[in-house]
């Protein structure tokens, strides 16, 4: 008869195997394992709160001076004439390093430049300017300014030198002494006849009486009539001639008058003329300049990009020198960075340069300070965030990097330091979101 299920499994309890099990306790492991399990799960959830480390956003990243580098590209295609520097050689603001080819010679144009910017040339309200030294020089496109100020040059020297209006004031001063003297004399004159004429009114005042009285005849009185009219008349003559002489007078002083005005129009319009030629002729220089001319506009050490030699071919556009800054007290790097987690960078952040040039394991890294960032993006919506290094090149190994160059690296900007539990906290929430 088969055994019920019951007592089939009491018979398999009390098996052997099962009795030694009961028979003896479990070892500490099984019974303290789910405490030190529930131990290192609490563990590892404090620790996941309680440690943190930073994130980061990385951009390429370019160290250089606050004030930037000068790169200096041809303007215009053509072959070198003169280099005036050698790779390395120290160079100053406006210093000539390469001239261009043209229909000028290079050496004529510096000494008319040299010229220009030797001194003042208004002395005493007059100017003056050794043009006989620059009449045999080679201008090129220069040549039409130059023979316009040297046009105008010779028109106002000779004016302020021949005084073209000086011979007509002279005869017009000569003329009203002339006047003068003439005048003085007939004034004279004219009182004579003003006392002659008095007379004669008397002498014609008593024949009148007489005349009436019948002691004289009409003819005798007639005659001394005819004679006081004839004084009368020369005396008005003699005003009117004093009067014309006075006019005469008058025209002169107006002449002179305007003689000086017509002498002061035509030196400064010659003036003038002079100035504004000579303004041309320096705007011609600096367009010349600008062309055919690569100039530095800092202090600092010049590098070739190439090779460069006399006659060598240049094309407009190409790089040709570079300019470092003797000033390298103040460093920055400048970085750009994806709109991708750009809004998570912000000013005074630290950044963390690594340079290409010096292994960041052997020399460590620059330490950076985030000072700006452009509010806009560029063309390729990238962002501009510049970085100040306060240390200079003393990297996080405390070691100095020389710095005789531009320097490239990758860059870290640490944005802010997030817990484990943080970090698996937003996964969960980006997965929820879906």
């Amino acid at each position: 008869m088969p055994l019920a299920p019951a007592q089939n499994d009491n018979l398999h309890l009390r098996s052997e195997e099962v009795q030694e099990i009961i028979s003896r306790p479990p070892a500490w492991l099984i019974r303290w394992g789910i405490t030190l399990v529930f131990l290192m799960l609490s563990l590892l959830i404090g620790l996941s709160f309680l440690i943190r480390y930073p994130d980061f956003v990385e951009a390429k990243v370019l160290v250089t001076t606050a004030d930037p580098t000068e790169r200096i590209a041809a303007r215009f295609s053509g072959q070198i004439e003169t280099l005036f520097v050698k790779n390395g050689d120290k160079v100053g603001i406006g210093q000539p390093l390469a001239g261009i080819k043209s229909t000028a010679k290079i050496e004529d144009v510096l000494f008319l430049k040299a010229t220009l910017e030797e001194e003042p040339f208004m002395r005493d309200n007059d100017f003056l300017f050794p043009v006989d030294l620059l009449t045999e020089l080679v201008l090129g496109e220069i040549g039409l300014s130059f023979l316009e100020f040297e046009r105008s040059y010779m028109e106002y020297r000779l004016i302020r030198e021949l005084q073209p209006f000086a011979g007509q004031m002279e005869g017009t001063k000569a003329s009203i002494e002339e006047i003068q003297k003439r005048i003085i004399s007939q004034q004279s004159q004219k009182e004579l006849l003003d006392r002659k004429l008095y007379l004669a009114k008397i002498d014609y005042e008593r024949n009148k009486g007489l005349h009436l009285d019948g002691i004289i005849a009409d003819k005798d009185f007639e005659s001394r009539e005819m004679e006081y009219l004839q004084m009368e008349e020369q005396v008005n003559l003699m005003a009117i001639s004093i009067s014309q002489l006075q006019e005469a007078l008058n025209t002169a002083y107006q002449t002179i008058k305007n003689t000086n005005i017509n002498r002061e129009e035509e030196e400064t319009r010659s003036l003038k003329a002079l100035i504004q030629s000579y303004q041309g002729l320096k705007r011609s220089l600096r367009d010349w300049e600008y062309t055919y001319l690569m100039k530095s506009s800092i202090n600092g050490t010049v590098s070739f990009q190439k090779v460069w030699g006399a006659n060598q071919q240049v094309n407009a556009g190409e790089l040709v020198f570079t300019v470092l800054p003797d000033d390298k007290s103040q460093l920055m790097g400048a970085m750009k960075i994806s709109p991708q987690n750009a809004g998570k960078v912000s000013v005074d952040q630290k950044v963390l340069i690594k340079l290409d040039n010096y292994p960041f394991q052997e020399y460590g890294a620059l330490i950076g300070k985030i000072s700006s960032i452009s509010v806009s993006p560029d063309d390729e919506f990238n962002y501009l965030v510049y970085a100040s290094l306060p240390n200079g090149t003393t990297t996080s190994f405390n070691r100095e990097i020389p710095f005789n160059q531009e320097l490239l690296g990758n860059a870290e900007i640490i944005t802010e330091e997030l817990s484990v539990a943080e970090r698996l906290f937003f996964k969960f929430r980006s997965i929820m979101i879906y």
